[in-house]
């Protein structure tokens, strides 16, 4: 059986409580730059938060996962 991890307004759930865990915003990001790869260029993302505190740990672990991968993020912050 496969888990289901966004639904029509993204992914939900409370925070460090799976899917909301740092490790899984790592991955994702890992598997975006993975599946962005362009060979000719650096893939570009831009990424957004709002208030809330855990938004903060899941921008970065978002954003270490791209760069990993290959890919440049650009923060705006909120």
């Amino acid at each position: 059986m496969s888990v289901r991890l966004f639904g029509t307004d993204g992914m939900r759930g409370r925070v460090n409580k799976y899917p909301m865990t740092p490790e899984v915003a790592l991955r994702l990001g890992l598997a975006a730059g993975t599946f962005y790869r362009d060979k000719n260029r650096r893939s570009r993302v831009v990424i957004g938060k709002d208030t809330r505190r855990s938004s903060y740990m899941f921008e970065y672990s978002l954003v270490a996962g791209l760069t990993a991968s290959g890919a440049d993020a650009y923060l705006l912050h909120v």
